[in-house]
């Protein structure tokens, strides 16, 4: 390869590297820092420009300032089209490379390696020989980096079984958009612990903790509304105004269908597939029906189904599965879906305001999807265990938008746009509550503050969008 784009990527090696000024810290950074310090295969995977690559260079970063030799660390990334044709005629030469600016062979250290690929998915076949490194026990930390890639996902799970901790890299939650914008951001988790532990507030609690975010009220939903219009990757929150924020969800999307997908999907029906994402986009929320998108669209019905599985392993997508005690019902019956974030979704549709969003009916999908995003959030940064999110919904139409199962309780969510309470936005969480033997359910709405409604069986917390 290169010596010059070698020393460029390596710039530790040279004394010249230094982090961006400014560079936001993830909130998974601490678990990647544990993960870096065992011995199985690191996989970082997610939507295209969430800030992997950001993430690999903030972990070389810690290796150095840890003492780790600058001579230990190396980082290659394949979108260079040369060092991938040097590799494809022979995966073996990688290590030959290594080798050649580490000073010595590979077998004979005894400090380990720390070795940095991004963008693995574009040479095929490179996992099975990272597989094949990895089972011989040399000392090597191995970073993988990876775009939402249906093929390096089936790579992974199929060749590095027992062999790799995934750690997903999601657009930015809260806290990351406050620190990318330079502001104090504020502490929900204790919000997200009470509720999701099922340790919940008595009111004087909840007032407490309402009046702990005041001071942080009017920017949170500055952040919260610019979200629910264009999402939160990385590179649009930092954009300068609307119109950057909606050229770079436009040339995204672009770039999905030609570097994602364009392998996948025949040429002649790269238009198909865009089509399914715009139908998609407008049914955030309800139930997946492939035969009315089939239909609409005059293709099989596999076609549809084959694309929405296509959306999802490439995390564009989030499927939501009914909560059932069944769990044979949960996989068998129709799932709800949403975006895994709200800007490329809305992009799809031409959406570029709040005003617009608002007055095409929407509000109230736009905010069950970013509250199904703060959820998941909130489950990663608390690591409560085997927590998992459904939806609910009966023969006789009764339904939750979301619920939380955790091993010790169920939790109903409720999402309505509305600003004040009506006995209607109650019935399913009240159904809910009785059928499942619990006692506490959430409605989510655009409230002036946060209530309790008690009665004999339940607890209903009345929260603002904002709090959560």
């Amino acid at each position: 390869m290169d010596e010059a784009l070698f020393y460029d990527w390596n710039a530790w090696k040279t004394g010249k590297f230094r982090l961006p000024v400014g560079i936001v810290e993830r909130d998974i950074h601490a678990k990647a820092l544990r993960h870096l310090k065992e011995k199985e295969i690191l996989v970082l995977l997610g939507l295209r420009q969430t800030g992997k690559s950001t993430l690999a260079f903030q972990l070389i970063d810690h290796l150095l300032k840890e003492k780790v030799s600058s001579d230990r660390i190396f980082y290659f990334s394949f979108d260079d089209l040369s060092l991938r044709q040097q590799l494809s005629a022979s995966h073996a030469s990688f290590m030959k490379t290594v080798e050649r600016y580490l000073g010595e062979e590979v077998g004979a250290i005894n400090e380990p390696l720390y070795l940095f690929i991004d963008e693995v998915q574009k040479l095929p076949g490179f996992v099975e020989y990272v597989k094949s490194l990895y089972d011989l026990k040399y000392p090597i930390k191995w970073v993988l980096i990876g775009s939402a890639s249906l093929e390096l996902r089936a790579q992974v799970k199929e060749s590095l079984a027992g062999r790799v901790l995934n750690l997903a890299v999601s657009p930015f939650s809260e806290r990351e958009i406050f620190d990318a914008l330079g502001f104090a951001p504020p502490d929900k988790k204790e919000i997200w612990k009470l509720f999701l532990t099922g340790n919940v507030p008595d009111r004087k609690k909840l007032m407490k903790l309402e009046a702990g975010l005041l001071p942080y009220k009017a920017r949170m939903q500055r952040v919260f509304e610019d979200c629910l219009v264009f999402g939160s990757l990385p590179a649009v929150v930092l954009a300068p105004d609307a119109t950057k924020k909606a050229e770079l969800l436009k040339s995204y999307k672009e770039t999905y269908l030609d570097q994602d997908i364009r392998n996948l999907v025949k040429e002649d029906k790269l238009w198909v597939y865009q089509r399914v994402m715009e139908l998609l986009a407008g049914r955030v929320g309800d139930l997946l029906n492939y035969s009315n998108i089939a239909s609409e669209l005059e293709v099989t019905v596999d076609t549809i189904k084959r694309y929405c599985i296509l959306l999802e392993k490439t995390f564009i997508l989030k499927n939501l599965t009914t909560y059932s005690r069944n769990v044979r019902n949960e996989i068998l019956k129709t799932p709800k879906i949403y975006f895994t974030d709200l800007g490329i979704r809305n992009s799809l549709l031409s959406l570029n305001s709040l005003s617009q969003i608002e007055r095409l009916g929407q509000m109230g999908m736009a905010l069950e999807n970013m509250m199904l995003e703060r959820m998941d959030t909130a489950i990663r940064q608390l690591e409560v265990g085997e927590t998992r999110l459904h939806y609910w919904r009966t023969k006789t139409k009764e339904e939750v938008d979301i619920v939380v199962e955790t091993p010790e309780h169920l939790l109903p969510v409720e999402v309505k746009s509305d600003r004040r309470v009506q006995g209607k936005h109650l019935k399913g969480l009240r159904s809910f509550l009785e059928k499942e033997k619990e006692q506490v359910g959430i409605l989510v709405g655009r409230f002036d503050t946060a209530d309790i409604l008690e009665d004999a069986k339940n607890r209903i917390y009345l929260m603002p969008y904002w709090m959560l």
